[in-house]
């Protein structure tokens, strides 16, 4: 089915325009385009269709091109699908994400049909924050997380099986990426990868994360007051440190990551309890989750720079500060 097809008949629209490829979907895999809409139900004038191909193998800008990263890219793509569908309608609107119209699925191809964001007022994207522009991102994860936290997910593998999304979120995690750990250098990080992994995994305050929070996934409004978020492939069970020092690390430079981190960690565990105690929990399992997923949080930063050390070693992201935060996270494995 065309796309323009699959968008008439899934609002009922009496035309639909194609206006603009807006990306590229990674490796080659589909792409991400505008429509207009005329005649359509709730009066919607723009909406936006992800398409993606199943049916082929791409090559990877990289050079990591496999079968095993091909069959985890398709199913990032079902479990997107599912995400929208299922669970989405589940967050409240402090968490925002972009309405899901309709899913066409077939063994070669799927189709989305999502709200146009820049047309419900989240038209701005940015390429790097300030320290104060992080905060509205910061309460965006933190009401995600807490909209979710359930201590009976604990070690749980129904996720993947019952409910369609990944049994552990993030497209980094260490069973993923067997590759990129071979190719690493030999050295403690790479020895302490499995120690590190099964800290994460094992934490007793599980929830689902985003598993891709970079700064690019989000839409800001004008004022940068209220953010969206996109892009869900790799949503599944973690801990909400995972997200958030993807985050911080894909949008603040150095000098301000050493000022501003203490205080910015503070805001997001503050933003937590919040939500945590809004809808029903006590003040007293805000604590412990605080305490379990602060006690993490240099640790979740060292299983991202593991995965960047074995995945492209020379990368920007392969800085000082990352190495020290490392450090740090190995330095607590020595004396514990």
């Amino acid at each position: 089915m065309s796309p323009e097809i699959f968008v008439k008949r899934s609002l009922s629209a009496e035309s639909v325009v194609r206006v603009e490829v807006i990306q590229s979907l990674w490796s080659g895999y589909g792409e991400i385009v505008r429509y207009r809409v005329s005649g359509a139900q709730d009066n919607l004038t723009s909406v936006i269709v992800k398409s993606i191909r199943l049916d082929e193998v791409m090559a990877h800008p990289r050079g990591w091109q496999s079968d095993l990263s091909h069959q985890r890219k398709q199913r990032s793509y079902q479990v997107e699908a599912i995400w929208y569908s299922h669970w989405s309608p589940q967050l409240l609107e402090a968490a925002r994400v972009a309405k899901c119209y309709a899913v066409q699925e077939s063994e070669t191809e799927i189709l989305l049909l999502l709200e146009d964001l820049d047309a419900s007022g989240f038209g701005h994207r940015h390429r790097q924050l300030t320290w104060s522009s992080c905060l509205p991102v910061l309460d965006w994860l933190a009401c995600f997380h807490s909209a979710f936290v359930n201590t009976q997910m604990t070690h749980s593998e129904e996720m993947d099986d019952d409910k369609g999304l990944w049994e552990r979120g993030s497209y980094w995690h260490l069973a993923t990426r067997p590759d990129e750990w071979q190719a690493m250098a030999e050295g403690e990080l790479k020895r302490q990868a499995s120690v590190i992994d099964q800290m994460l995994r094992k934490a007793n305050f599980q929830t689902l994360i985003h598993g891709d929070a970079k700064v690019a996934n989000f839409c800001f409004s004008e004022s940068g007051a209220d953010v969206a978020a996109v892009d869900f492939q790799y949503t599944g069970q973690g801990i909400g440190v995972q997200d958030v020092a993807y985050f911080l690390g894909s949008c603040l430079d150095e000098a301000s990551l050493a000022e501003h981190l203490p205080f910015l960690l503070e805001h997001y565990f503050a933003e937590l309890a919040r939500c945590l105690v809004a809808q029903g929990e006590s003040p007293d399992f805000a604590s412990k989750v605080e305490a379990e997923w602060r006690s993490l949080f240099d640790f979740a930063w060292a299983d991202f720079h593991r995965f960047i050390l074995g995945w492209s070693p020379n990368h920007a992201k392969n800085t000082p500060f990352s190495q020290m935060i490392t450090e740090r996270a190995l330095a607590l494995l020595r004396t514990s």
